[in-house]
């Protein structure tokens, strides 16, 4: 059986494995020069530091269980710090331990870091007994945590976390698409913060196990590792016009809903309105190393998040050379910086020279860092991130059902679909070539 997968981004890369893997005869299409996608690792300050993601979540298996088949496993490393920080009223704050995704599971902890004020953390701790009813269908994140626990907790805490994660705002992202745990929470009790702990409580994992997993020489390893695996079966500088064009018997597109649209146009138009609604953001990720004698700040972190309503340009810091023992030395600090969401477009609008002033003044404004860079890194990543909004599965589940009725021989997901993280990625990208595998050849 022919397959043919067109992009070559992480989940382009895992569908090709997974159905070469399965014995199909399988090429990958890739129009870039590079496979990867948003996963690249470069050189800065001579050593190899990512453009894109860092790190991916260590407790899904599907990352960590590719990573082990590829021979990588025993190179994955965890962040060597675990604290993080919010900048918020004026200073950098500790986020509160615990917490899921945010929202606090301890209020006197949210009282002591300052993040919000006494009346934010007075209205918080009105949650376990506020009335309400279980979540009936989805909503966006931000109708859900405001409701409960009020405006500061959602602008000062979620919003810069899981808005962060997603380059949105709280209140457009789908709570099911995008945050399942609370979504799971919310559905089984009135109360979020009662169902948070006691899930919590229930928990079998191990709190001291790590949360992310990254290699060492970067993200890139893992795509380049995938790419070396496809050989000649992967086609760099090789885009796809017409999927008729395609000697395969089933076919796999992988690429962003926007570009996935004009392909599926002649085969579907259905589908293709459909991917047609979903919406992206674009981002910018500002890498600067800095030498460590001009970097008076103390970094016992991770980094930080900003939130949007503190009106900067940024929207959070990664103390890279803190949170990875093998990024910097002892001469070298760098820091990855974060600007862009969904309807805030100022960094990407600034030339070069005037977005690393304006991330260097937010610097200065929130860790007090005025020295000069010795290098600087831009990695500008437009539409990049699809959005979530409410109601966002049972899109997915309309464009699957349609594409099963006008083209069962095609299959279409990625980072649009059931979710944009890398491990998440891999999964979609096996699991299509699996479906397309079991149902075996078929005439097209």
């Amino acid at each position: 059986m022919k397959v043919a997968v067109v992009g070559a981004g992480v989940t382009g890369l895992a569908a090709g494995y997974e159905a070469a893997k399965s014995g199909a005869e399988v090429v990958v299409y890739e129009a870039a020069e590079r496979a990867g996608g948003r996963l690249l690792t470069t050189e800065l300050a001579g050593q190899p530091v990512d453009e894109g993601a860092d790190a991916f979540l260590a407790r899904v298996p599907w990352a960590v269980e590719l990573c082990q088949e590829l021979g990588l496993g025993a190179d994955l490393v965890s962040p060597a710090q675990r604290a993080a920080f919010v900048y918020s009223r004026g200073a950098l704050r500790t986020l509160p331990q615990p917490n899921v995704l945010g929202v606090p599971l301890d209020f006197d902890a949210l009282a002591a870091s300052g993040i919000v004020s006494s009346d934010g953390v007075d209205r918080a701790r009105q949650e376990p007994d506020l009335a309400g009813s279980p979540l009936v269908g989805d909503k966006s994140v931000g109708e859900l945590v405001r409701r409960r626990l009020g405006d500061e907790v959602a602008d000062r805490l979620v919003d810069p976390l899981i808005g962060g994660i997603n380059a949105s705002s709280i209140d457009q992202l789908s709570v099911r698409a995008a945050v399942p745990q609370l979504a799971e929470a919310a559905s089984r009790s009135s109360s979020l913060v009662r169902e948070l702990r006691r899930l919590a409580a229930s928990s079998t994992a191990d709190p001291a196990a790590p949360v992310f997993y990254t290699l060492p020489d970067g993200l890139g390893r893992l795509t380049n590792e995938l790419a070396d695996r496809l050989g000649d079966r992967l086609r760099l500088s090789s885009p796809v016009v017409e999927l008729g064009d395609l000697d395969a018997d089933r076919v796999i597109v992988t690429i962003p809903a926007n570009a996935a649209r004009a392909l599926l146009s002649p085969v579907s138009a259905r589908t293709a309105e459909l991917l047609d609604s979903i919406d992206y953001a674009s981002v910018v990720l500002v890498s600067l190393a800095y030498d460590a004698i001009d970097v008076n700040h103390p970094m016992a972190g991770s980094g930080y998040l900003v939130p949007a309503v503190e009106g900067f340009t940024i929207t959070a810091c990664s103390w890279a050379s803190s949170k990875w023992a093998h990024v910097g030395s002892p001469d070298t600090v760098v820091l990855r910086v974060s600007a862009g969401r969904y309807g805030d477009d100022r960094a990407l609008a600034l030339d070069d020279d005037a977005l690393v002033g304006a991330v260097r003044a937010d610097l200065g404004a929130t860790m007090g860092l005025s020295a000069e860079p010795q290098e600087v890194r831009i990695s500008r990543w437009e539409r990049s991130l699809p959005q979530f909004r409410p109601g966002h599965l049972d899109l997915v589940a309309d464009i699957e059902r349609s594409l099963a009725h006008d083209a069962p021989w095609l299959q279409v997901t990625g980072a649009w679909a059931r979710g944009l993280g890398v491990p998440a990625c891999i999964h979609q990208g096996r699991q299509a070539a699996q479906a397309s595998v079991a149902q075996g050849a078929v005439a097209r």
